[in-house]
């Protein structure tokens, strides 16, 4: 094994980095740490002022945090420093004294570095001190960086370049009212700090009626230089059949010192104006912000490989990845390792439910991933190829308060700083903090450690405002328990939106739960949903990071068509076979050895006029028009004859082939497992004592009938009254109603 490199797979969320690593050996190691970068724990004793004992979770067998930055939660002190980490005694020893009127007490702490959380991962993982270079690695990543920082607005100052008399074109949009009951409508604010008009025209068939005239340009130019502006987007009309003249634009901004260019036909080659624009605004918006980010993470690991989780579920290497297709990355690698456990169990109907600290995302799959082409992202919307993932702002981080007149789950997140008030940073109320008051947590069971009395101080001011407010007092289990309906409610709602909104009975498919907190709420939201089994895999809290294990490295090509049915049918067999060609040579230069395997060729049709096409899946030899009216019948119960349809486009998918896993069955040999300990938990109206079982200590064919709960290092199953879960051959629990 000399000479192999350790391979690590990296989520970065909201709250928490998950990552899996396999060493040179082929062993499996699993690390979660915050996705500020940091570690948490708790002073139980102190010995000095610069000596402590402390309690933690980080699972770490080396002396690896000398020159850790330590950091007292929540109060002021001098800069200080990890000396050394005794690690059999919980020892910690710091370069400088903490303040005395600190001395005896018992507080949380972090402990920080300079690097991006996957790098801290990667050091766990690795066992190597900040004073050392990584060893030799091939890191997958997924990040949620650039979705943090759309919605946050903490992208790039950029200038977006428009054809003459377009410079509104995103101000107006498509003129749609985000609210269409609000009294005061408030503009968005548009992502580019400045608009420039170029003077050329090109008509909708390809040809130039007015040339690109840069030397209008010089005086604009000069002032975008003197106010510093390094990022551009370029979006010129009807650039998608001819982009001459974006290509000419693009080579005159390099040329005057213009470092981030994004050109929209190099984006995307669809019609559609306001999109393209919007697409190439929001990548020049974010490729500065994601760029630093990746040379940050390449910094720590300098002689390593990376490659990016795209939002469509596919690899890509770091140098060719594109900001714009970053925003579904995290929550599209969760769904390639649902899919995954899925198929393991035999089930290829699955709803992947995937609960975190900031949201909730679930998606659909039926034997081929769900995409769509054109994403929305808070109030932008672009094209983009990306599974359909449907989020809610319903995860444990989220804000459980009281408006005045109800009670409110989100959208608001405590993140990973503060945090739920149960981390012990001064945070808000959440559902994490609810969980935890209801006796669906083991408070000894927490990656970061948890503060019961502080989560209950929060309610308990929360009771007392909503008794001055409304002049009622409630109990806590009935605040607690309308929270926590709230947050079933919101999640099972994005279950809807991705099923029967779009024609399918959610009780045909198998929930598959994951993220931290996924556990906790499947059982209930499956019971409101109609389904009746509920997949939870052995690493559950960490399924991002192993979808990532198990991404193919795909490219898509595309073709814009834009014209009849009839026009064109006789010509769709080779345009398919040209896509495919393409498609698979972008997939050999990643370096695959393998088979390339075409995984699927769409038509794209509709009836002429209309904006939304549906996808049709190419099938050599079958009548396409046929296979357009079974699924516009199938999805509006209606068919309109003698009317025309078009071809809007043509997508296609290759990928790396891989060998699938063996499907296993349930085992036929069951026991009954002892629970490790037993905890008081609510449920139903009155408070009970319910097992409490490790799942390390579960072997295949373990039965447990609810009400229990199930452990693991970095996840909590709750599995409810009338439920049972067996064990099955990799140790996902498979739970039936």
């Amino acid at each position: 094994m000399k000479g192999r490199a350790y391979e690590i797979f990296v989520d970065t969320g909201g709250t928490f980095t998950d990552c899996i690593g396999r060493d040179p050996e082929g062993n499996l190691i699993r690390r979660k740490v915050l996705s500020s970068g940091s570690l948490r724990g708790v002073i139980r004793r102190w010995l000095d002022p610069k000596t402590i004992l402390i309690t933690e979770n980080w699972d770490i067998h080396e002396d690896i945090l000398r020159g850790y930055q330590f950091v007292l939660l929540n109060h002021t002190h001098k800069i200080t420093y990890i000396q050394c980490y005794e690690i059999e005694m919980g020892l910690l020893r710091l370069t400088k004294e903490l303040p005395n009127e600190f001395y005896g007490q018992r507080i949380s702490f972090e402990i920080r570095s300079e690097e991006e959380a996957p790098v801290l991962a990667a050091r766990l993982i690795t066992n190597t001190p900040l004073d050392l270079d990584l060893p030799p690695i091939r890191m997958k990543l997924g990040s949620t960086k650039g979705t943090n920082a759309l919605l946050e607005r903490k992208g790039s100052d950029l200038v977006l370049f428009v054809t003459k008399g377009f410079r509104d074109i995103l101000e107006i949009g498509n003129q749609q009212r985000p609210d269409i009951f609000a009294l005061e409508v408030l503009k968005r604010k548009m992502l580019y700090q400045q608009v420039v008009e170029v003077e050329e025209r090109i008509d909708s068939q390809g040809e130039i009626i007015s040339a690109l005239d840069t030397n209008a340009l010089e005086k604009e130019i000069n002032g975008i230089k003197r106010r510093g502006f390094q990022s551009a987007a370029i979006c010129l009309l009807n650039s998608y059949i001819n982009p001459v003249h974006e290509l000419e634009l693009a080579g005159f901004l390099r040329q005057n010192g213009i470092k981030e260019i994004s050109v929209s036909t190099a984006l995307s080659g669809q019609i559609k104006y306001i999109e393209r624009a919007e697409t190439a605004t929001v990548n020049a918006y974010l490729s500065p912000v994601f760029r630093s980010y990746l040379e940050n993470v390449r910094s720590s690991i300098p002689g390593g490989k990376i490659h990016v989780m795209t939002s469509s579920g596919g690899l890509i290497r770091e140098e060719k990845f594109r900001a714009k297709d970053s925003l579904l990355s995290g929550p599209a690698g969760g769904v390639v390792g649902a899919v995954t456990v899925g198929r393991r169990t035999g089930r290829e109907n699955i709803i992947s439910f995937d609960m975190g600290g900031t949201s909730t995302d679930v998606s659909r799959y039926d034997g081929e991933f769900d995409y769509r082409f054109s994403l929305e992202v808070g109030d932008a919307r672009i094209f983009s190829p990306a599974l359909s993932i449907e989020t809610v702002a319903a995860g444990g981080g989220s804000l459980c308060y009281f408006d005045g007149f109800k009670l409110c789950v989100g959208p608001q997140s405590a993140g990973a700083f503060p945090g739920p008030a149960c981390y012990g940073a001064g945070g808000p109320l959440t559902v994490t903090d609810v969980n935890l008051l209801l006796g669906h947590l083991d408070p000894d069971n927490f990656s970061i450690p948890v503060f019961r009395e502080a989560a209950g101080s929060r309610l308990d001011e929360l009771i007392s405002e909503i008794s001055g407010s409304s002049g009622k007092n409630y109990s806590r289990e009935e605040i607690l328990t309308g929270f926590y309906d709230i947050a079933n409610e919101l999640m099972a709602g994005a279950i809807r939106s991705i099923s029967i909104a779009r024609g399918y009975d959610p009780a045909d498919y198998t929930m598959l739960a994951f993220g931290g907190a996924g556990g906790m709420h499947a059982c209930r939201i499956a019971g409101l949903l109609g389904m009746r089994s509920v997949l939870v895999p052995a690493d559950a809290g960490l399924l991002s990071a192993y979808g990532l294990a198990n991404a193919l490295i795909e490219r898509f090509a595309e073709k814009g068509v834009l014209k009849s049915y009839n026009e064109v049918h006789d010509d769709l067999p080779g345009w398919i076979e040209t896509l495919s060609d393409k498609a698979s040579r972008e997939v050999a230069m990643e370096g695959v050895k393998g088979e390339i395997e075409i995984r699927i060729r769409t038509v794209f049709m509709r009836f002429t006029g209309q904006d939304e096409s549906l996808p049709i899946r190419w099938k050599e030899g079958a009548d396409m028009m046929a296979l357009f009216r079974d699924e516009y019948m199938r999805l509006y119960g209606h068919w309109t004859e003698n009317r025309e349809v078009e071809v809007e486009s043509i997508r296609v998918v290759a990928c790396e082939q891989k060998d699938a896993d063996p499907t296993v069955s349930l085992p036929e040999d069951l026991y009954e497992p002892k629970p490790v300990r037993m905890i008081q938990s609510y449920s139903r109206g009155i408070w009970k004592e319910i097992p409490d079982f490790k799942r390390s200590g579960l072997k295949e064919g373990a039965r447990v009938k609810g009400y229990a709960l199930l452990i693991d290092p970095y996840s909590t199953t709750v599995i409810d009254e009338g439920w049972e879960m067996i064990i099955n051959h990799y140790g996902t629990a498979v739970i039936h109603k």
